[in-house]
């Protein structure tokens, strides 16, 4: 099976290709480069590339600074549309204003959720995961933080400062990680309350950094999340199964292993 999901270990053939949380701070890093080299080895076989969110480290896409700094994922994304490929991009919360980002045929999403129909038949629903609990005082900082008036006040601050100072805050703010805990099982119920809304076949979110396989509790539909790029990978869908594909450097062979539970054995 690893074989016809990555066509001889060189290209990625799953019909379904998602990254998410890669955290770019700058586009020589070694995850820029992974995911760079990834998105040029994707075989015809791939209809749907989605980037879940959290892509860049911080991104305002109403400025020429960043529309500059990221142009080759940009690029690269276009090339892919140019295929024929489906790509979308999930605006996380540490992306704003990507509709000004100017990547033709790239659609951005910015609506909580996105549902994607693969030629098999099978429907896959998005989020990009930090909207996924319920928490009002969130929501509105969220708000306010993508709200028109703050794209316009950002907008009057040189580029490089901007980056500058969300980067340290995003360094600041990851630093302190290692002291959160996460309540899986608030997280899991949400998700399945989420995924039961519609009739998507199964649900993906990003954000929380937990590669999450778990059978949803009412019915067959899979929740699957991703690991942190502290670990890159990708997360691959094919023949009603999900993979994981971890990268280890550009141009090295790919090799995907099954999505299993973190709660019970495989």
């Amino acid at each position: 099976m690893q074989d016809s999901l990555t066509s001889n270990l060189q290209l990625i053939a799953a019909p379904f290709v998602l990254a998410s949380d890669v955290h770019i701070q700058h586009m020589t890093d070694l995850r820029a480069r992974l995911l760079l080299d990834a998105l040029r080895r994707l075989s015809p076989a791939v209809e749907v590339v989605v980037l879940n969110g959290d892509i860049c480290d911080f991104c305002f896409g109403g400025s020429s600074y960043f529309r500059r700094k990221f142009r080759p994922l940009g690029a690269a994304l276009e090339q892919l549309v140019s295929r024929g490929i489906r790509v979308y991009f999930v605006e996380g919360n540490h992306e704003f204003h990507l509709e000004r980002i100017g990547w033709d045929g790239v659609q951005i999403v910015q609506s909580r959720d996105l549902t994607v129909a693969l030629k098999s038949g099978h429907k896959i629903k998005l989020m990009h995961g930090d909207l996924l609990i319920d928490e009002p005082l969130y929501r509105v900082f969220r708000a306010t933080l993508k709200s028109q008036l703050i794209r316009r006040t950002a907008a009057l601050v040189p580029g490089a400062l901007l980056d500058a100072y969300a980067l340290r805050h995003a360094k600041f703010s990851r630093a302190q990680d290692q002291y959160r805990v996460l309540n899986h099982e608030r997280i899991l119920s949400a998700f399945a309350a989420w995924l039961a809304l519609d009739e998507a076949h199964h649900g993906i979110i990003g954000h929380f950094h937990v590669p999450y396989a778990e059978n949803h509790p009412q019915t067959e539909r899979m929740m699957v999340s991703v690991d942190s790029w502290d670990k890159p990978n990708l997360l691959l869908f094919a023949d009603g199964k999900f993979n994981r594909v971890h990268l280890n450097e550009p141009g090295a062979p790919f090799s995907a292993t099954p999505a299993q539970s973190l709660f019970t054995l495989a």
